[in-house]
C-alpha cells in the first residue's frame, strides 16, 4: 500500500537511487581513477572545488536526493555528447529509422510530466506561501516537498536527451545544431548545481515556467505527429514563448540581485542567481538568432512560392 501511495517524484527518485546502486561497481572505480589523476595534475584546483561544493551544497539535497554527485553528472553529459556525435557518424552508413511510435510515446511522456511538474511546483509554492520573487532556500525538512519537485525537473532534463537521439535515428542532422546540443547539455548541468545548492525557493519560478512552455512544445509535437494540422499555427509561437520565458527569468534574477546587493535583503544564493542571469542571456541570444534565420527562410520560401504562381 505504501508503494501505491508514492508520488511520481518519489518513484523517479527511487529509480535513480536504485540505478545508482546497480551502476556503482562500474562507476566508482572509474571515478576514483579520474579523481586520482586530477589530484596528481591539479591538486590545488581539486581542493578548491571540493571546499567550494562542501560549503555551498544543501544538506537537504545531499541527504535526501540521488544523482547529486558531480562526477556522475559529468559522465551523463559526456555520454550524451558521445552518443550524439558518434551516432551521427554511424547513421551515415544506414537508412533513417522509422521511429514515429517511439517519438509519439516520448512526446506524450514529456508533455504529461511537464504538466505534472508545472502544477506540482505551483501547488508546493502555494502551500509554502511563496511570493512571486525573493523566496529563500529552505534547507529544513519543510523544504523537502518542493526540493523533490525541483529534483524531478532536473531529472527530466535527462529524459529530454531523447529528443536528440530521435533526431540522430531519423538523420535530421540539420536540427542537431550548436544551440540544440548546448541547450540540452548545459541546462542539465546547471540544474544539477541549482538542485545541489538550493533545491527550492526561487528555483520554483524557472521550473514552473519552463515546464509550462514544454507542455505547449511537446504537446505540439505530439499532436502534429498524430496528424492534427489545426495546431500548425503553434509552431510560429514556440520560439517566441521560449524567448519570453528567458526574459521573465532574467527579470526575476535581476530583481533578486538588486534586492540582495542594493537593498541588503537576504535572498537566494547570489552566485546561482548570477549564473542563471548570464545563462539566460546566452539562451536569448542563441534563440533569437535561430528565430531570425527561420523567419528569413520562411520569407524566402513564401516569395519563391509566389513567383511560381505568377
Amino acid at each position: 500500500m505504501e508503494q501505491l501511495l508514492k508520488s511520481p517524484q518519489d518513484f523517479f527518485i527511487d529509480f535513480a537511487r536504485n540505478f545508482g546502486v546497480l551502476a556503482a561497481p562500474y562507476v566508482d572505480p572509474l571515478e576514483a581513477a579520474v579523481r586520482g589523476q586530477l589530484e596528481k595534475l591539479f591538486p590545488t584546483a581539486v581542493q578548491h572545488v571540493d571546499r567550494f561544493l562542501s560549503a555551498v551544497e544543501s544538506p537537504l539535497a545531499v541527504q535526501n536526493l540521488p544523482l547529486m554527485n558531480g562526477f556522475h553528472v559529468f559522465l551523463i553529459a559526456t555520454a550524451y555528447l558521445v552518443v550524439v556525435f558518434l551516432g551521427m557518424q554511424i547513421m551515415k552508413h544506414f537508412e533513417r529509422f522509422e521511429v514515429k511510435t517511439f517519438s509519439l510515446l516520448h512526446n506524450f511522456v514529456l508533455v504529461s510530466i511537464s504538466a505534472y511538474m508545472c502544477g506540482g511546483v505551483l501547488y508546493e509554492a502555494y502551500k509554502s506561501n511563496y511570493g512571486l520573487f525573493e523566496n529563500l532556500a529552505d534547507h529544513s525538512s519543510k523544504g523537502l516537498p518542493m526540493a523533490k519537485m525541483i529534483w524531478l525537473f532536473y531529472f527530466s532534463k535527462i529524459m529530454e536527451f531523447v529528443d536528440t537521439i530521435i533526431m540522430v535515428l531519423k538523420k535530421n542532422n540539420r536540427q542537431i545544431s550548436f544551440l540544440h546540443v548546448y541547450h540540452h547539455c548545459s541546462i542539465f548541468t546547471i540544474w544539477w548545481l541549482v538542485t545541489l545548492v538550493a533545491p527550492n525557493g526561487e528555483a520554483y519560478f524557472s521550473a514552473a515556467l519552463n515546464s509550462f512552455i514544454h507542455v505547449i512544445m511537446y504537446g505540439y509535437y505530439f499532436l502534429s505527429a498524430l496528424g492534427f494540422k489545426q495546431v500548425s499555427f503553434i509552431k510560429f509561437y514556440i520560439t517566441r514563448s521560449q524567448m519570453t520565458q528567458f526574459c521573465l527569468m532574467m527579470i526575476q534574477a535581476s530583481w533578486d540581485m538588486y534586492s540582495m546587493k542594493v537593498l541588503g535583503r537576504p535572498g537566494y544564493p547570489f552566485f546561482i542567481t548570477a549564473l542563471l542571469w548570464v545563462y539566460m542571456w546566452t539562451m536569448l541570444g542563441l534563440f533569437y538568432n535561430f528565430y531570425r534565420k527561420n523567419a528569413k527562410q520562411a520569407k524566402q520560401a513564401k516569395q519563391a512560392k509566389a513567383k511560381k504562381l505568377q
